[in-house]
Protein backbone atom coordinates (compact mmCIF):
# COMPACT_ATOMS: atom_id res chain seq x y z
CA UNK A 1 0.00 0.00 0.00
CA UNK A 2 2.66 2.55 0.78
CA UNK A 3 4.03 1.45 -2.31
CA UNK A 4 0.86 2.34 -4.30
CA UNK A 5 1.10 5.84 -3.11
CA UNK A 6 4.99 6.34 -3.45
CA UNK A 7 4.19 5.81 -6.50
CA UNK A 8 1.06 8.19 -7.38
CA UNK A 9 2.40 10.84 -5.66
CA UNK A 10 5.67 10.88 -7.60
CA UNK A 11 3.77 10.51 -10.73
CA UNK A 12 1.70 13.49 -9.89
CA UNK A 13 5.20 15.28 -8.81
CA UNK A 14 6.64 14.56 -12.43
CA UNK A 15 3.85 15.16 -14.30
CA UNK A 16 3.32 18.87 -12.67
CA UNK A 17 6.74 19.26 -13.46
CA UNK A 18 6.38 18.50 -17.04
CA UNK A 19 3.48 20.73 -17.03
CA UNK A 20 4.83 24.08 -16.44
CA UNK A 21 5.71 26.16 -19.04
CA UNK A 22 8.82 28.80 -18.87
CA UNK A 23 7.04 31.52 -20.56
CA UNK A 24 5.80 34.54 -18.64
CA UNK A 25 2.58 35.77 -18.76
CA UNK A 26 3.58 39.19 -20.89
CA UNK A 27 5.06 36.24 -23.83
CA UNK A 28 2.00 33.97 -24.04
CA UNK A 29 0.23 37.31 -24.96
CA UNK A 30 2.52 38.76 -27.13
CA UNK A 31 2.52 34.59 -28.93
CA UNK A 32 -1.29 35.70 -29.40
CA UNK A 33 -2.72 34.06 -26.41
CA UNK A 34 -6.39 35.45 -25.29
CA UNK A 35 -7.11 36.12 -21.80
CA UNK A 36 -11.03 34.23 -21.45
CA UNK A 37 -11.31 34.05 -17.41
CA UNK A 38 -9.33 36.49 -14.91
CA UNK A 39 -10.25 35.60 -10.67
CA UNK A 40 -9.02 38.17 -8.00
CA UNK A 41 -7.94 36.27 -4.60
CA UNK A 42 -7.19 38.13 -1.75
CA UNK A 43 -5.18 36.84 1.05
CA UNK A 44 -4.53 39.99 3.09
CA UNK A 45 -4.65 43.24 3.34
CA UNK A 46 -1.36 43.63 1.52
CA UNK A 47 -1.39 40.70 -1.01
CA UNK A 48 -3.49 39.53 -3.01
CA UNK A 49 -3.35 36.93 -6.53
CA UNK A 50 -5.26 37.11 -9.99
CA UNK A 51 -5.47 34.40 -11.80
CA UNK A 52 -5.74 34.56 -15.43
CA UNK A 53 -6.86 31.62 -17.90
CA UNK A 54 -5.47 32.38 -21.38
CA UNK A 55 -6.30 30.44 -24.56
CA UNK A 56 -4.92 29.86 -28.00
CA UNK A 57 -6.86 27.50 -30.41
CA UNK A 58 -7.44 24.63 -28.60
CA UNK A 59 -4.37 25.32 -25.70
CA UNK A 60 -5.15 26.40 -22.16
CA UNK A 61 -2.79 27.65 -19.45
CA UNK A 62 -3.55 28.86 -16.03
CA UNK A 63 -1.45 31.65 -15.07
CA UNK A 64 -0.97 33.56 -11.67
CA UNK A 65 -0.14 36.59 -10.65
CA UNK A 66 1.06 38.18 -7.02
CA UNK A 67 0.21 41.40 -6.38
CA UNK A 68 1.17 43.67 -3.75
CA UNK A 69 -1.38 46.00 -2.70
CA UNK A 70 1.47 48.50 -1.54
CA UNK A 71 3.20 49.19 -5.05
CA UNK A 72 0.28 47.47 -7.10
CA UNK A 73 3.23 45.47 -9.04
CA UNK A 74 3.21 42.35 -9.90
CA UNK A 75 5.98 40.39 -8.49
CA UNK A 76 6.03 36.72 -10.06
CA UNK A 77 3.98 35.14 -12.24
CA UNK A 78 3.51 30.97 -12.53
CA UNK A 79 2.40 29.81 -15.66
CA UNK A 80 1.04 26.05 -15.84
CA UNK A 81 -1.00 23.61 -18.35
CA UNK A 82 -4.06 22.43 -16.79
Amino acid sequence: MKKLLAIMVLGLLWNSIGLATDKTMEELLEDNYKVTKEELIKFSERYAQKIFTLKKRKKVIVCSVRIKKISDVANSSKCTTP
